[in-house]
């Protein structure tokens, strides 16, 4: 008895349709955890921050110019990437995050440092710091300004807050390394923007110091 062959036609099209979305609402999930770690996956998104960011984040310390007793503001800590080096070099230390699974990690992690007063750790955002005014001496933020949409009244707070004579360093990526970002989330600008942005704050002294490579920049100015 012969053999009925049966055959069919499929849809390269739809196919490739249906693969874009999967990518595309795969880059939306890790983009809002980038921006907001929470859960399980936020917790395994911020340990890849710490690995990814270590080298950065030790050159944004240095470019901050700590002393012993500096109070600094670590806005949007993350992983808590930079406590450890900041103590070392006697800093005080305020870290405020908008993700509160990182700061409760992050008070649990450093409950006795915490306890002694060398870190305080709070949830917040950064058009309402929990901050006295000129709170602090220095502010670091790496790879949070992407998620700034209003820069200017961030850039007012973070003057608000600082000292007079304190410093800010921002640390971003490159637009170019940052291709795969969703862009409904992220929000890019060159360095110069975010440089000029500082000055029309009210600080002074702008400077972009930009990786041999191009593909990180930290922008630097005093209040």
């Amino acid at each position: 008895m012969p053999v009925r062959r049966v055959t069919w036609r499929t849809d390269s099209r739809s196919g490739s349709v249906h693969h874009v979305r999967m990518l595309s609402r795969l880059r939306r999930t890790i983009s809002r955890q980038l921006s907001n770690p929470s859960g399980p996956l936020g917790r395994m998104i911020a340990a890849g921050m710490n690995r990814g960011n270590r080298a950065f984040n030790a050159q944004a310390i240095e470019a901050l110019d700590v002393q012993p007793g500096t109070r600094v503001l670590d806005l949007g800590f993350g992983g808590g990437l930079t406590f450890g080096p900041l103590l070392e070099r006697g800093a005080t230390v305020v870290g405020v995050d908008r993700a509160e699974d990182m700061v409760a990690a992050a008070a649990a992690r450093h409950r006795a440092d915490v306890g002694a007063g060398r870190i305080a750790v709070h949830a917040g955002d950064v058009l309402a710091l929990p901050l006295e005014d000129a709170a602090v001496d220095r502010v670091l933020t790496v790879n949070t300004i992407y998620f700034w949409p209003d820069l200017a009244p961030a850039l007012r707070e973070l003057h608000r807050v600082l000292a007079p004579g304190g410093r800010v360093v921002i640390g971003i990526r490159d637009g170019s390394v940052m291709e795969r970002v969703d862009p409904a989330i992220f929000t890019l600008r060159p360095p110069q923007e975010i440089a000029a942005a500082l000055e029309e704050a009210g600080f002074t002294a702008a400077e972009v110091r930009s990786a041999a490579d191009g593909g990180s920049h930290l922008i630097t100015s005093v209040r």
